[in-house]
C-alpha cells in the first residue's frame, strides 16, 4: 500500500500535465460547473388587466455524456430584487420538497414533466407562460430578467435527471403593449 502511495506521488510531481490541468481556465473558456448552460429570452403581454410573461429558455448541454433536463409542468416564481426594482428573477423548476398527504409524499409522474434527454452540445426548449402574478404590472421595457433552472438533488435523483441550478445572463424583456 505504501509502495502504491509513493508512485502515484511521485508520478504526480513528475508529470507537468497534472499541474496545468489543476489551473483554472481563462473565464471565457469555463464550463458551467454543472454541465447545464442556460439562455433565455421574454415577452410581456401587458395591454390587458392580467399581464402574461412569456418565456423561452435553452438548456445546452456542456457535458461530453447525455442528460435529461425536465421541461414542462415546471413551478415558476417571479420576484424583483427590492434594491433595485428593475432586476426581476424568473425561477422555474421542481425545487420544493413535495406535497404530502397523510404524511406521506405524493410523487408525480415523471412524464408529467416531459423529460428530454439531451447529448453533449444538444439543447432542450422550455416554453412557459407566467400569469396570474399582480407583479407582472411592474414590469417594463427596462427591466433586466434572469431565468434561473433549478431541479432538487431529491427530485433529481428520485427521476434519474439533471439537478442543481443554472442562471442566465441578465436581458431585457420585450413589452407588448
Amino acid at each position: 500500500m505504501k509502495r502504491t502511495i509513493l508512485t502515484l506521488a511521485a508520478l504526480l510531481l513528475a508529470s507537468p500535465t497534472f499541474v496545468h490541468a489543476a489551473e483554472p481556465l481563462p473565464p471565457m473558456l469555463r464550463l458551467p460547473p454543472n454541465g447545464l448552460a442556460i439562455s433565455a429570452e421574454a415577452s410581456l403581454l401587458a395591454g390587458t388587466s392580467a399581464p402574461q410573461l412569456f418565456l423561452t429558455v435553452h438548456l445546452r448541454n456542456t457535458t461530453n455524456h447525455e442528460m435529461v433536463v425536465l421541461t414542462k409542468n415546471l413551478d415558476s416564481d417571479i420576484d424583483f430584487n427590492p434594491a433595485d426594482a428593475t432586476k426581476w428573477t424568473c425561477t422555474l423548476g421542481y425545487n420544493q420538497p413535495g406535497v404530502t398527504y397523510q404524511g406521506r409524499l405524493i410523487v408525480p409522474p415523471l412524464n408529467d414533466f416531459s423529460p428530454v434527454t439531451i447529448k453533449p452540445n444538444e439543447e432542450a426548449v422550455i416554453t412557459h407562460r407566467v400569469k396570474r402574478n399582480r407583479s407582472l404590472k411592474l414590469i417594463t421595457k427596462d427591466t433586466q430578467l434572469t431565468v434561473c433552472y433549478a431541479i432538487s438533488p431529491n427530485w433529481g435523483s428520485r427521476f434519474a435527471t439533471w439537478s442543481g441550478s443554472v442562471t442566465s445572463k441578465p436581458f431585457k424583456t420585450s413589452v407588448i403593449p
